[in-house]
Formats: C-alpha cells, sequence, structure tokens
C-alpha cells in the first residue's frame, strides 16, 4: 500500500528534479550563447534592439 504510493512519489520527484536541471542547463546554456556574441561571430556581442541595456550610453 504506502510502499508503492511511495516509490511512485519518489519516481515522480525524481523526473521533476531531471526535467528542472534539464531546463536549467539549457537556460544557462542559451545564455552564454547569447552573452558569447549569440553565435553570429561578431567579437564586439549582438547590436540589436533585443538587448536591454546599450553596449555604449
Amino acid at each position: 500500500g504506502s510502499a508503492r504510493n511511495k516509490a511512485a512519489a519518489v519516481r515522480k520527484r525524481r523526473i521533476t528534479l531531471g526535467a528542472a536541471a534539464v531546463l536549467l542547463c539549457g537556460a544557462v546554456a542559451v545564455g552564454g550563447w547569447l552573452a558569447a556574441g549569440g553565435g553570429d561571430g561578431d567579437p564586439a556581442g549582438p547590436q540589436d534592439s533585443e538587448n536591454s541595456a546599450p553596449a555604449t550610453p
């Protein structure tokens, strides 16, 4: 009875933590890729209007 429910709860929590870890790693990777210039090869970084703060005030 309760042992099976506990195992199911642990499995569900492990799946949830795994999904959260994958999403976190993906967000960090995307953030680093954007910070590195978005892969466009521009060493000065992206110069589009999506940046909240301009590079040169």
